[in-house]
């Protein structure tokens, strides 16, 4: 593990600002995603946001995307994980903020497919994590929850070798903000820059509720998938 924290800590030439000084505090692995990305109005999105962060858009247009993967590994600094705790497919469905022009992203909605994980991600991070029945397999993923339903089905097709700003403006984020009036700094994380696949998509049928009317999620603008990065993440502090 120490040799996979090294390697990690080591390669950050592609961050747009350092590493924070203090010490990291989780250990995670996000593995087999696909992110799907919609353009959307900014009157909408909004609305959504919390007024302490300002929308973030690229090229004059305002996305929101879906990225499924399964977590793996995770576990607090100096512990150990719990395979249960530590394991399950996620959905989330995010945007594209800044907050005093540091560029991250914010989550309209976060499932997760087991129970106590569920229960303990709400807790530990205070982000909005509801569990759902998430099934997946090598080439599909399922989720059929209170306020969504996702059936994809994909083929891996050809690495994209140089993505171009787009592709990196939708990725490759460090930090995340919360809908908090206690903590509006981000919480940082850091990971070597994601490995990009195009896919195709071979069945497409999502519905989250909330957004019904306002964007066809059956017909993404763009789409990705990528075998995985290894992730630290630090504790968020209170504002000063």
């Amino acid at each position: 593990m120490n040799k996979t924290i090294d390697d990690i800590i080591s390669f950050t030439k592609h961050r747009p600002w350092k590493m924070p000084n203090n010490k990291w505090f989780w250990y995670q692995e996000w593995n087999d995603a696909i992110f799907l990305h919609y353009q959307i109005e900014e009157t909408i999105l909004r609305n959504l946001v919390p007024h302490y962060l300002d929308l973030d858009q690229i090229n004059g247009s305002y996305w929101i995307s879906i990225v499924a993967f399964t977590m793996n590994k995770i576990h607090i600094r100096n512990t150990f994980q719990i395979k249960y705790f530590s394991n399950f497919h996620e959905v989330n469905l995010r945007t594209y903020v800044k907050n005093k022009n540091k560029p991250g992203v914010f989550f309209l909605s976060i499932e997760a497919q087991k129970i106590l994980p569920t229960i303990m991600a709400n807790l530990l991070s205070g982000l909005p994590y509801k569990y759902s029945n998430i099934k997946r397999s090598s080439n599909s993923y399922a989720l059929l929850g209170k306020r969504s339903k996702i059936d994809i089905e994909f083929n891996i097709a050809n690495k994209i070798d140089n993505p171009q700003n787009i592709d990196l403006w939708l990725t490759e984020r460090y930090c995340l903000y919360k809908n908090s009036t206690v903590y509006q700094n981000p919480l940082e994380i850091h990971h070597k820059p994601w490995e990009l696949f195009h896919i195709e998509l071979k069945n497409l049928d999502i519905n989250y509720k909330k957004f019904s009317g306002y964007v066809n999620f059956n017909s993404p603008s763009l789409s990705h998938y990528s075998p995985g990065v290894k992730v630290i993440a630090w504790n968020q502090q209170k504002d000063s």
